[in-house]
């Protein structure tokens, strides 16, 4: 029994955030390729954060505020999202999988080159968000806001847009199904040379 805890004790140490970086970062609001997997950041003022290549694996950032961030790089495996607000930060060449995103803010956020996967996100707001070569696997951005965002060199495929308002977007060399390139001719997009097929 004693070594049945200590295992459950050792595999749960593996994947919680490291206490020094939490300490560093909630005193600094800076900790660059930090450990914060699994730490509870919800309801927080994390306004211009700088977290570049931070492991944020099921992070709770819940009701936080985290305008103007700097999260290039960072690992969003199973983080909480919801009602977090990440205008006008830089997401590139970050990963987000099975991450929960209802009423998350994007507006403004750069997110290419970043990594999205099984995402089912209610009341996006995503105007003016920048994506450039992001990749989309079973992403589910129905009825998001998305007008005057910019997507470049994006696989529409597995991108489910329904109910989404692309109002002014700009769309670029991108690849589109016929059905989906209709609707965002009818939604006022623009799209330049991308493949309806």
């Amino acid at each position: 029994m004693k070594y049945f805890i200590l295992s459950i004790l050792f595999i749960s140490s593996l994947y919680s955030y490291n206490q020094e970086d939490l300490e560093k970062y909630l005193a600094t609001k800076s900790c660059e390729e930090c450990d914060l997997s699994m730490a509870n950041l919800s309801n927080k003022d994390l306004k211009n954060s700088n977290l570049v290549g931070a492991n944020l694996t099921g992070v709770n950032f819940e009701n936080s505020d985290l305008l103007k961030s700097n999260l290039w790089g960072t690992t969003l495996e199973n983080a909480n999202l919801n009602n977090t607000n990440l205008r006008a930060s830089n997401l590139q060449a970050s990963i987000l999988i099975n991450v929960q995103c209802n009423n998350t803010i994007l507006k403004g956020a750069n997110l290419s080159n970043a990594s999205l996967e099984n995402l089912k996100c209610e009341n996006l707001s995503l105007w003016a968000t920048k994506f450039l070569d992001t990749s989309f696997d079973n992403v589910d951005f129905s009825n998001a806001g998305a007008a005057y965002s910019i997507f470049d060199s994006v696989d529409f495929t597995d991108l489910k847009i329904d109910g989404a308002i692309f109002w002014n977007a700009k769309i670029y060399n991108s690849t589109l199904t016929k059905s989906k390139c209709k609707y965002l001719e009818k939604e006022e997009a623009e799209l330049y040379d991308s493949v309806c097929e």
